[in-house]
């Protein structure tokens, strides 16, 4: 029996930006495979920002069945949509059945269903991990979209339980929706040159452990380089640290604790770079380190899973619903914790090695697929 048409409009100015964060990497693949799955949907895709970037939307829009990029700054759309429920989102898309936002902003509607992506609410645990700015705008944005959705995505359980514990959402408007990874990418040999090129760029000599994500209070990455510090005081031949990622926001003590610490002759700091050699360096690396303080998902860690790496990572918010036991999980605020998990690592890789082999088949467990018919099940079941 075919199934009924749906029309869905979809904010995706999270993706109107370049380079991407986690959450437009998650938006991204999720409704690329979301447009490949399924046909039924006729998607609409609206995005908005002072400057709009093509880059990403464009992959998109040919799976759709019309799009509207508009140069609206993000700030006044998120006060109207907030504050007074206006302009409706048809107004841009023509009618549908349902919107989506894509990024804790619920999107304005004139009758369609009104739903909403959360990926953390870190903020509230850790008030320090950004200014109090944010905090205040994160938090207007999620009361709003508790209040006022149909339903509300979260990208994992845990982000699930914050939103029933600290906004009183109704667990039964919840519906989880998890990150994911594509295999294919993974399937294909290790591109020996290339590592060898990108190792070569970066100034990195031999071996190394590798942190994948922005550079920012949350990443927990000064109590990471001084687990490190210890982790070198006792293993002169210890492996490089590799950090890939962009310095993003009230990242100065992650380098500050680089030079306090004397780590620069054993630290990279690469910078952004494409996610194709992002992805040749952790595939690698010969292990990745992520104790971060608090996580709506973790890509970086399912991804190392993918690509067969060991992983070391927290015991705390969603990090153990994606490693499982196939990991080493530590304290983050616990930096002999870290240190100990780093040393595992370094004198029980026949371990380590047994973990990531059951991390890969753990990992094949989430993939945007599985993702995109996820989320297609709950608009089904929120269309009548």
């Amino acid at each position: 029996m075919p199934q009924k048409s749906i029309r869905l409009a979809i904010d995706m100015s999270v993706i109107a930006v370049n380079p991407l964060t986690g959450v437009g990497v998650y938006s991204l693949n999720l409704f690329k495979a979301f447009l490949k799955r399924e046909p039924a949907f006729e998607v609409r895709l609206f995005a908005s920002s002072a400057r709009p970037v093509r880059e990403h939307l464009d992959q998109l829009v040919p799976g759709c069945s019309c799009a509207r990029i508009v140069r609206w700054p993000t700030r006044l759309k998120s006060r109207l949509w907030t504050s007074v429920d206006w302009p409706p989102i048809e107004w841009f898309t023509g009618n549908v059945d349902a919107a989506y936002g894509g990024f804790h902003l619920l999107p304005a509607t004139r009758r369609a269903l009104r739903t909403v992506m959360v990926f953390d609410v870190a903020w509230m645990h850790f008030p320090h991990v950004n200014t109090p700015q944010h905090n205040a705008q994160s938090t207007r944005f999620i009361t709003h979209a508790v209040r006022h959705a149909d339903a509300v995505f979260a990208i994992s359980e845990n982000t699930k339980q914050d939103l029933i514990n600290l906004f009183k959402a109704e667990p039964e408007k919840v519906h989880v929706i998890c990150g994911g990874i594509n295999l294919d990418e993974f399937a294909r040999p290790l591109d020996e040159e290339a590592l060898a090129t990108s190792k070569q760029r970066h100034g990195i000599p031999g071996p190394y452990f590798i942190y994948i994500g922005n550079l920012e209070p949350r990443k927990n990455l000064p109590r990471t380089l001084e687990a490190y510090a210890r982790v070198r005081n006792r293993f002169k031949d210890a492996p490089t640290f590799v950090l890939v990622g962009r310095p993003a926001w009230m990242f100065e003590p992650v380098f500050d604790a680089a030079a306090r610490l004397s780590l620069e002759d054993h630290v990279v700091f690469t910078g952004f770079i494409p996610h194709s050699e992002k992805m040749t360096l952790l595939r690698g690396a010969c292990a990745c380190v992520y104790p971060s303080l608090y996580e709506g998902f973790g890509l970086p860690v399912l991804e190392a899973m993918a690509a067969g790496v060991p992983v070391l990572t927290s015991n705390v918010s969603s990090l153990p619903e994606v490693i499982g036991d196939t990991g080493l999980t530590v304290d983050p605020e616990n930096v002999e914790a870290i240190e100990t998990g780093m040393i595992e690592l370094l004198e029980h890789q026949e371990a380590a090695v047994m973990r990531a082999k059951a991390a890969f088949e753990r990992a094949k467990g989430f993939t945007w697929d599985h993702s995109a018919a996820a989320l297609a099940a709950a608009f089904r079941r929120l269309v009548p």
